[in-house]
């Protein structure tokens, strides 16, 4: 089977993600066979990437999703961040061909997911245009993922629980009054900013209590003179 049938379910995600930005449809399976793509299905919480692996491999979920998280020295499970159709994960990573990777990644429910080779993305003697404006499109994704994990390295640093919600609120967008819609579970958020579910949910109910947080649902709305980080 040549590329082009092998990818042909996946061609429309792919073309509509960062990572082939620019680049002709028809171009897309020559750029996965030189990068030796392969699509695989992982079932609910199978490892992708072990933690302290060797990490090479470039990955764009088809369908479903993928967690990257660690455990803290104090054995709490901390998500980094979750990665949905057509996200690109492992980037920065694969790139620097980390020889122990710092977090696991895990299908959070039935995923397909296409894997990709960078590195022959560079060993080319004479980068055609498509390979030039893929290497673009990578440089991008990691330096976007850079300020991602920057954000998030600035919340963890933060050493009380109520600073790391305050940080983590300020940095979502909000509506003309001021309230921010909370993308994620209140497990999800306690793992995204490394604390416990109930030490969170303590925590928030305090803040309601002293006038620091308004909440409505899934909204969150901090009071006008709370310390902007």
């Amino acid at each position: 089977m040549d590329a082009r049938r092998r990818y042909e379910h996946c061609i429309d995600t792919l073309a509509a993600g960062p990572l082939f930005r620019g680049i002709a449809r028809e171009e897309i399976p020559r750029m996965l066979g030189l990068m030796r793509g392969r699509c695989h299905t992982f079932e609910r919480d199978d490892v992708i990437q072990p933690f302290g692996e060797p990490f090479r491999l470039v990955g764009i979920p088809m369908s479903g999703e993928v967690e990257g998280s660690f455990d803290s020295e104090r054995y709490d499970h901390v998500s980094v961040r979750r990665f949905t159709v057509g996200d690109v994960f492992g980037a920065a990573f694969a790139c620097a061909e980390v020889e122990s990777s710092p977090i696991e990644l895990v299908a959070m429910c039935r995923s397909e997911v296409v894997l990709l080779d960078v590195r022959p993305l560079w060993e080319a003697e004479s980068p055609t245009g498509p390979e030039v404006r893929l290497l673009g499109n990578l440089l991008r994704i990691v330096s976007t993922q850079s300020v991602f994990l920057n954000r998030k390295v600035r919340i963890l640093g933060q050493k009380s629980l109520r600073d790391r919600l305050i940080v983590f609120l300020r940095e979502q967008p909000t509506d003309a009054e001021g309230w921010a819609r909370v993308p994620m579970s209140q497990t999800a958020l306690a793992q995204f900013i490394g604390a416990n579910r109930s030490a969170m949910s303590r925590e928030l109910g305090r803040m309601e209590d002293d006038g620091v947080l308004e909440r409505d649902g899934s909204r969150m709305r901090l009071a006008a003179d709370v310390w902007r980080p």
